[in-house]
């Protein structure tokens, strides 16, 4: 009975030993089913914690590129050629490097749309940056200075009423801009735990319209010229009444018994214009008043509109020519050794109008029969009605 015991207990103790290794293993996957688990939720706020550190130095440089650019339209005249072109140069590379910060980067996929939301919104800044870093070292040219490596030391300035149409691109870019990045902050999710700072570079977009943009250009261009200038320039001239059909050239406008004057007068000099005379003339001149005055005061780079300038008289039927000019006259100073001799350039602009002749006057003849005969008649009246006689 011993020896037939034995080989029992042996074969107990073997099955507690698999039994114990299947409890261990067991328990070892459970454990590690377990820590795979919980380890995602970690894992993702450690790559998006990551990403938000390097994408938010982005973010600030390309707000604050933002607000130097909207610095050159308010105080761009004042700055050098050489300064200014180095502060654009500069806000261009720093937004072009904006960009590609970002776009190297691997967003967690749960921050794939927000991401590429970001990158579109750096691109579309980026090249608003480069197309107003193209357009002001045209029009400064050489006198852009080291800052425009790419221009001949002789190389002449572009012309404003070229460059200036090209600034349209540079604000549509900078409301993509700024539109993507707002729908960035819109699907950037609340569970990361992160909220991200705003940035706008569009709040002031007038500036880049075509015609403030050329006044700030052309004034741009004064601004770095070394001896005083005293420049105006007139622009946006339009009638009231308006024209109803052209001519050829000739504007033809309503019947009316006198028109006005709208425009926009501008200083693109170097020094400011005092007691600027605005004059519009008509030629030759119909009965009353053919001319009308006002006066302004502008800055520089100041542009003021004037509205109704007038009345003016035009005689019906008759091309005239409608003149407008912007005088400044400088103040007087002391001679001086060293004092230079400042340059006056004003502004005048044509248009030719002409005003409808009245309709010419009509005849009716009435014939009219009666017991001694038949009688006729003329009667003489204008366009539109009949007279018996």
């Amino acid at each position: 009975m011993t020896l037939a015991g034995l080989p029992s207990r042996r074969r107990g103790a073997g099955l507690r030993w698999i039994t114990i290794g299947v409890v261990a293993t067991i328990l070892i996957l459970l454990i590690d089913a377990s820590l795979k688990s919980k380890s995602p939720a970690p894992a993702h706020r450690l790559a998006v914690g990551a990403w938000v550190d390097q994408v938010l130095p982005a973010i600030t440089s390309s707000t604050a590129q933002g607000q130097v650019i909207a610095g050159i339209w308010s105080g761009g005249l004042s700055r050098s050629g050489p300064a200014l072109s180095a502060l654009i140069t500069g806000a261009a590379n720093s937004s072009a490097s904006d960009y590609a910060t970002v776009s190297k980067l691997d967003p967690p996929s749960s921050l794939g749309g927000s991401a590429g939301l970001l990158e579109a919104s750096l691109l579309a800044r980026s090249r608003a940056a480069s197309t107003v870093e193209k357009v002001l070292l045209a029009t400064l040219g050489a006198a852009a200075g080291p800052s425009n490596p790419g221009a001949p030391a002789d190389s002449a300035p572009a012309s404003p009423s070229t460059e200036a149409p090209l600034l349209a691109q540079a604000a549509s870019d900078i409301e993509v801009g700024d539109q993507a990045y707002a729908l960035f902050l819109s699907t950037f999710p609340a569970s990361a735990g992160v909220k991200m700072p705003s940035s706008t570079w569009g709040s002031d977009l007038k500036p880049y319209q075509t015609q403030p943009a050329q006044i700030f250009l052309t004034a741009l261009q004064s601004a770095v010229t070394t001896s005083p200038l005293y420049q105006l320039s007139i622009f946006s001239v339009s009638t009231n009444p308006s024209p109803i059909t052209t001519k050829g050239s000739t504007l033809v406008l309503p019947d009316s018994s006198a028109i006005s004057v709208d425009l926009v007068v501008a200083n693109t000099g170097n020094q400011p214009a005092s007691h600027v005379t605005v004059t519009a003339t008509v030629s030759p001149a119909g009965s009353g008043s053919s001319t009308a005055k006002d006066f302004v005061n502008l800055a520089v780079g100041q542009a003021y509109a004037i509205s109704s300038l007038g009345p003016l008289s035009a005689p019906q039927g008759t091309a005239v020519t409608l003149t407008v000019t912007a005088d400044v006259t400088p103040p007087s100073q002391p001679g001086s050794a060293g004092s230079q001799t400042p340059t006056v350039k004003s502004a005048t602009t044509t248009l030719d109008l002409e005003m409808p002749a009245p309709p010419p006057p009509t005849t009716t003849t009435t014939t009219r029969a009666g017991s001694s005969g038949s009688k006729t008649s003329s009667t003489t009246s204008p366009a539109g009605t009949t007279g018996d006689g």
